[in-house]
């Protein structure tokens, strides 16, 4: 990215959405269109969130063969759940989740009641 930057510095363009820059834009230092700068400054302010959703359970591999576990994460894609939400509604961290989810870890009876209570059904 840095390469392609610096690149679209040379050829006088945008160095986020690559389009050419006027005259006036490059004689202030600005190395971004307008849009590109409304864009960055709306981001910052929080006006604009991140479009990807990485929390959903996919395409992971179980690294203990834990029939628990795997009902878990089965109902969680069957029920379109999200680490994030499961995380927000039981009062635990993503981490958390992801932990139990995805490697050996031991968890409390706490953490465990907390996550069969929001799901209503006894899975841990």
């Amino acid at each position: 990215m840095k390469k392609l930057r610096k690149a679209r510095v040379e050829r006088k363009q945008c160095i986020r959405c690559g389009k050419s820059l006027s005259h006036e834009t490059l004689v202030r230092g600005v190395k971004q269109c307008e849009k590109c700068l409304d864009y960055q400054h709306r981001r910052k302010l929080g006006q604009i969130h991140s479009k990807v959703n990485t929390t959903y359970f996919y395409n992971r591999q179980y690294k203990k063969d834990d029939i628990k576990r795997k009902k878990l994460g089965e109902y969680m894609v069957k029920h379109r759940i999200t680490i994030k939400d499961l995380a927000h509604h039981s009062h635990l961290s993503q981490r958390t989740i992801q932990r139990i989810l995805y490697t050996e870890s031991n968890y409390s009876k706490k953490t465990k009641e907390s996550i069969n209570n929001y799901l209503g059904k006894e899975l841990l």
